[in-house]
C-alpha cells in the first residue's frame, strides 16, 4: 500500500507557531535530532504495508534523509490540494493500486507497529474509507497536556486523527467535493449545504453520533465510511500549536532515555 504524507503548512506571521518555524514548514522541525517528517517517514518505511512514499507540499528533500526514497511534490496551496496532487501522482505512477494510506507530516509519535496493528484491524478493507476519532478521554489519559481541540458529539468528545486509509476511485468521483473543502474558508456556507442542515443541527446540539458520521460520509463520498475509534492516541497528537511542539520534543526526549 502506498502513502501520501501532507507536508504544507508554512506559518504566518500573526500565528503563533511562526516563532517556531520563522517562515518554513512545520514539518522541518527538529524532533530529537530529525525533522518531524523523518520521524512520521521513518515510521510508516518501518511498516511492513507501506511501499512507496510522496510528500507533498515541500518540493524535495530539504536535506533529510530516509531509509528508501520519498517522492517529492511542491506545495500545491492547501492541504486538500496537496493531497489531490499526491493522489494524482500515485495513479499515474502506480496504477494497479486500490487503496492508499494519508498521513500528515506532524505526528512524530507514530510508529511502524502502529501501522501495522491499524492496518491489519481494517482487513479485508472492504470499506471506501477509514476515519479515526480519538476520543478526548483516550487522548488525555496518553498526553495529559496535549490541549486538542474536541468536537461534542452524542456522549464523548473526540479529536479527529492524521492518518486514514481511502480507495483511489473515491478521490476521482468526488472532485466537486474536494475542490469545495479546498474552499472551505470562502464558501464554508457550501460545506453546511453539502453536510445539511439535519447533522449541522445535531452537531450544535451534541447529539450527533458515530453512526451518523458514517451515514453521511456515505452520503457524500458514495462509498461506506468506517469512522476508527480504537487507533493509538499517537496518530491525532499532532503539532498545530507552540504547546504541543514543546510536548512533543520533551516526549521523544524521555522515550529516548
Amino acid at each position: 500500500m502506498d502513502c501520501i504524507i501532507t507536508a504544507g503548512g508554512f506559518p504566518q506571521p500573526e500565528e503563533p507557531l511562526y516563532a517556531y518555524t520563522q517562515g518554513g514548514s512545520k514539518a522541518v522541525l527538529d524532533m530529537g535530532g530529525r525533522t518531524m517528517l523523518e520521524r512520521v517517514v521513518d515510521a510508516l518505511q518501518d511498516s511492513k504495508y507501506v511501499e512507496e512514499i510522496v510528500v507533498a507540499g515541500l518540493g524535495d528533500d530539504m536535506g533529510m534523509s530516509f531509509k528508501r526514497p520519498v517522492h517529492h511534490l511542491p506545495d500545491h496551496g492547501s492541504l486538500i490540494n496537496n493531497a489531490i496532487a499526491a493522489v494524482d501522482w500515485l495513479s499515474e505512477n502506480r496504477p494497479a493500486a486500490a487503496e492508499f494510506i494519508a498521513c500528515s507530516a506532524d505526528v512524530p509519535m507514530i510508529t511502524g507497529e502502529m501501522i501495522d496493528a491499524f492496518v491489519e484491524k481494517q482487513q479485508p478493507l472492504d470499506q471506501g474509507a477509514y476515519y479515526i476519532l480519538v476520543s478526548q478521554e483516550a487522548m488525555e489519559a496518553r498526553y495529559p497536556t496535549s490541549n486538542r481541540t474536541f468536537v461534542k458529539l452524542k456522549g464523548v468528545n473526540v479529536a479527529g486523527g492524521d492518518f486514514m486509509i481511502m480507495k483511489f476511485d473515491i478521490v476521482h468521483r468526488n472532485r466537486k467535493l474536494w475542490d469545495m473543502l479546498a474552499n472551505a474558508r470562502k464558501h464554508a456556507w457550501k460545506i453546511a449545504q453539502g453536510v445539511g442542515l439535519k447533522v449541522l443541527f445535531k452537531l450544535l446540539t451534541r447529539q450527533l453520533s458515530i453512526a451518523d458520521i458514517e451515514e453521511t460520509g456515505l452520503r457524500l463520498i458514495g462509498a461506506p465510511l468506517k469512522v476508527v475509534t480504537d487507533a493509538p492516541p499517537e496518530m491525532a497528537m499532532d503539532g498545530d500549536k507552540p504547546h504541543q511542539i514543546d510536548l512533543l520534543r520533551a516526549e521523544i526526549a524521555r522515550l529516548n532515555g
